[in-house]
């Protein structure tokens, strides 16, 4: 499967992205929000990791972009984000997420997220 990792922070991008690769799957990586459009455009991934705070284009609004697009208007859309108040949350899931998870996380959380979502 093809999992998109949108976030900005190197540490949690390789954490991530290794942990992904162990479980088989195919990781493709930006730090960009309007990169993230473009990639998802020629990959159409499987799964998408979006954090929130982004340079230039936020999560929310590559979130609402995804789902308009119709190759990634169905596609399982993951907020992992430091955000942690009612709003942000509501606003995710206003925005299309199927998931929010807060930072920090569990490696464990991360598997059985994306396990559920594939």
């Amino acid at each position: 499967m093809k999992i998109l990792i949108v976030e900005d922070e190197k540490n949690i991008v390789l954490s991530l992205k290794l942990m992904l690769e162990k479980m088989g799957h195919d990781v493709v990586c930006t730090r960009s929000g309007v990169e993230a459009l473009e990639i998802s455009r020629k990959i159409s991934p499987d799964l998408v990791l979006l954090d929130i705070v982004l340079p230039g284009m936020d999560g929310f609004l590559v979130c609402q972009a995804m789902r308009k697009e119709s190759d990634t208007s169905k596609t399982p859309i993951i907020f992992i984000s430091a955000l942690s108040r009612e709003e942000d949350i509501k606003k995710a899931f206003n925005a299309g997420a199927n998931e929010y998870i807060v930072k920090p996380f569990t490696p464990e959380k991360i598997r059985e997220t994306v396990e559920k979502w594939l």
